[in-house]
């Protein structure tokens, strides 16, 4: 049996293109307070504030702005910069909850969120991101104080030193959690080894980025056919090219 060089390298790049499905990527932008959606993903804003990092949260209200949406906290003024995202007072977060629209939570309302787009900031924005990963199928930050969001089901993506500019931006903050809640808030003051600054920091949001969780995925968090019933991991099928290159290669070079 002969195998050309051409159809080797049709079948090796064919394994390679199922080894290296793409990551289905999408941005959510909010052009008012209404959700933002994105292929039938719905991306829902709420707002909670708290005085400091170690008393309960309460809700706010979140409007949108020129620059993106900002969050007014009781008895806060709704002049800029007052009405931005922030943590001059009390500290503001909003939540970013995802829907596919039908009822019940599975992973097609997960997404693993990588970045975030300031329209405005002033002063400074610097940042904190959470996501959502309990048991709770309503995943709320009300009533819980910052200090204890972790040990309530929240998983701490990371506090983000972001140097103000009054021109948008997008910061990244990659990671690997896919969540259907998700919190983006002004820096609360839980560590100083970010470099970070409380009490100065302002924002409007703009939209989010992330990744959808993929049809029968066996990425840990986002659901579907677990590893080893029937549906090969992409390492798996990148071996499988790879075995198949060197045998064609071995069946190539014996004599007919």
């Amino acid at each position: 049996m002969k195998m050309t060089r051409s159809a080797t390298a049709f079948t090796v790049c064919a394994f390679m293109a199922l080894a290296a499905s793409p990551a289905l990527a999408a941005t959510w932008t909010y052009s008012g307070t209404g959700p933002a959606s994105n292929s039938g993903l719905s991306a829902t804003a709420s707002a909670f504030s708290a005085t400091n990092n170690s008393t309960s949260t309460i809700t706010a209200s979140t409007a949108y702005y020129g620059g993106g949406l900002g969050v007014t906290s009781q008895g806060e003024s709704t002049s800029s910069p007052q009405h931005a995202v922030d943590n001059n007072g009390v500290i503001e977060t909003v939540m970013i909850s995802f829907s596919d629209g039908v009822s019940g939570l599975t992973s097609a309302d997960k997404v693993n969120l990588t970045s975030a787009s300031f329209g405005w900031s002033q002063t400074d924005a610097d940042f904190s991101v959470y996501a959502y990963t309990g048991a709770s199928s309503t995943p709320s930050p009300l009533g819980i104080s910052y200090t204890n969001l972790i040990s309530n089901g929240w998983t701490l993506i990371g506090h983000y030193n972001n140097s103000a500019s009054s021109n948008a931006k997008t910061v990244s903050f990659a990671n690997t959690v896919y969540s259907s809640a998700w919190l983006i808030g002004a820096y609360n003051g839980l560590t100083t080894t970010s470099g970070a600054s409380s009490g100065n920091d302002y924002f409007k949001l703009a939209s989010v980025t992330g990744n959808k969780c993929p049809a029968n995925s066996t990425i840990p968090g986002c659901g579907g056919t677990p590893p080893g019933n029937g549906v090969p991991e992409p390492a798996t099928l990148l071996l499988m090219g790879v075995g198949l290159l060197g045998l064609t290669r071995s069946v190539r070079r014996k004599p007919v």
